[in-house]
């Protein structure tokens, strides 16, 4: 019985559902074993959706297990529908079929037969056969990529996201490719529209920001297609895309990003007035922010807590932001305010992430005062004195633990030694006991053992560790000792290193600061507390 595994593919999702799709191929094959004394199927593989011609064979999941099949001689033939369902890359497919032949596998399509690798003039005809479908395959593409940049310079819809304000509807038009299908178009959303209109309202009359903008929203149930609250990034997208004007933008195969298709009165939601407003308040405002002298302003480095910040609200790591003003008063002729941001905030709505910035200054300080009051208030000397008491009791218990194993493990193994010596005896039917009683006493002696063993490695783990860990406790109460003098006179980044090694994470909130010391720091506080 020759064994017989199968190979299907469709290169698009959307053949799942068209007269050349899976089960089409299995069909074939099928009937083709069928009529092939001693094949017999063993194993079928599909892929849905995979090039043939765009993935390279060894980032396919499918030919990975073929030749792994391939290697352990767990199949005689490869059978597939079509010789181009293997791959179309001119210079990959040959060799696959080389691999499998070598390894003993034929290679078969119900459309072609057999195709072998014996002579130069078989290797021949198979790169000649697949350089034709490699060919066919940069046709299809060729002419593919150019319909659909016709179409987008006509206006379709070419897939993609919906911008906010549309919705898809079918038109009266077959489609290009499957006359099965309609073309589709973007139109304005009754509802959606008017939360364009509302945005650039806000924008251009009540003289709103992003955020601002957003949390209006938010707080009166505007809610985004995926039912999910708007954020700053979205109120900014919306304000600068010309979409709602009638010109939409896409990038062509051969444009360039920025390029708008032909202007279509059916998607405009808003007057050319209304958006040049809009993007002449941007302008002025980006204008005025690089009007401004940044220069020597460090935009990173100057929060304490960098990368240890977080929002109590959300458990978001807090990023680091910095408010910037170029003329406070004559005295201050620059003003940075450096703060915590929440990337998550979407505004105040219904009591959630009641605070969404939070400045350095204040809060750096908060937590600093927090840690030297923790640390000012340790008896580092009880606590090296209790550490080393705990760690002694604790470390007796285990010792006379580990002797009394070591003990009850030689009577064992003696016993053992015994029962090993039985077993000649009782082959000479000198021994009271079976032989059969005997492997089951020596194996029941071998299970005893081997699970003393284990618990003697085991104590013996935990009594290293906790000298290992008695070991970074006075570690790190070397670096508590005298730390508020050692924290005050050093630079910025020393200091922040010295707050890393002893923090894991501070949470800050509208209430205040919430401290998460590190593990070792936290068994200090546990000692401190034992005194």
């Amino acid at each position: 019985m020759k064994r017989v595994w199968c190979l299907y593919r469709v290169s698009s999702k959307k053949q799942l559902h068209m007269d050349d799709d899976i089960p089409m191929q299995k069909n074939a094959c099928h009937d083709y074993v069928t009529n092939k004394e001693g094949w017999e199927i063993t194993r079928e593989l599909s892929e849905k959706g995979i090039s043939g011609w765009k993935v390279k064979a060894e980032e396919r999941d499918a030919l990975n297990i073929i030749k792994k099949g391939a290697l352990n001689g767990e199949f005689d033939i490869l059978l597939v529908f079509m010789l181009d369902r293997i791959g179309r890359k001119e210079d990959e497919t040959p060799l696959v079929v080389n691999f499998l032949n070598s390894n003993g596998v034929e290679v078969w399509s119900t459309n072609e037969g057999q195709r072998k690798t014996d002579t130069h003039i078989d290797k021949l005809l198979n790169y000649i056969s697949f350089w034709q479908a490699d060919g066919e395959s940069q046709k299809t593409s060729k002419r593919v990529r150019e319909a659909k940049k016709q179409l987008s310079e006509q206006g379709y819809f070419q897939g993609g996201p919906i911008p906010i304000g549309y919705k898809i509807v079918e038109t009266n038009q077959n489609h290009w490719k499957n006359k099965d299908r309609k073309i589709k178009e973007l139109v304005p959303d009754e509802v959606e529209a008017g939360t364009i209109e509302t945005i650039f309202h806000l924008y251009v009359n009540k003289h709103m920001g992003y955020r601002r903008i957003a949390d209006y929203l938010n707080e009166k149930g505007y809610r985004n297609k995926n039912g999910k609250l708007y954020g700053i990034s979205t109120i900014q997208r919306i304000l600068s895309n010309p979409i709602y004007t009638g010109w939409k933008r896409y990038k062509g195969f051969n444009g360039k990003t920025g390029d708008t298709q032909p202007y279509n009165p059916k998607l405009r939601i808003i007057s050319d007035e209304l958006f040049k407003e809009a993007e002449d308040i941007r302008n002025k405002k980006r204008e005025k922010i690089r009007e401004q002298d940044k220069a020597g302003i460090p935009l990173a480095g100057k929060l304490m807590f960098s990368g240890l910040a977080y929002c109590s609200y959300c458990g978001a790591k807090l990023s680091g932001n910095y408010l910037y003003r170029k003329k406070q008063s004559k005295d201050k002729p620059q003003y940075v305010n450096y703060r915590y941001r929440c990337p998550l905030n979407k505004g105040q709505l219904n009591g959630e992430h009641q605070k969404s910035m939070w400045g350095a200054k204040k809060y750096d300080r908060f937590a600093i005062e927090r840690i030297k009051h923790v640390i000012s208030n340790l008896d580092l000397e009880s606590i090296i004195d209790n550490s080393t008491m705990i760690k002694e009791a604790s470390t007796k218990v285990k010792e006379r633990n580990v002797n009394n194993i070591e003990k009850e493990l030689k009577v064992r193994q003696e016993r053992l030694a015994k029962l090993h010596a039985e077993i000649s005896k009782a082959i000479n039917n000198e021994s009271e006991f079976t032989p059969k009683q005997l492997s089951s006493a020596i194996t029941n002696a071998e299970n005893d053992i081997e699970q003393l063993k284990k618990n003697l490695n085991n104590l013996k783990e935990e009594i290293a560790s906790e000298r290992e860990n008695f070991s970074e406790i006075n570690s790190i109460v070397n670096v508590l000792n005298n730390w508020e003098h050692k924290f005050d006179n050093a630079d910025d980044d020393s200091k922040k290193a010295m707050l890393s090694k002893i923090i894991n994470k501070v949470y800050f909130s509208r209430e205040g600061i919430e401290i998460e010391f590190n593990l070792m720091l936290e068994g200090i506080l546990r000692i401190q507390l034992i005194k």
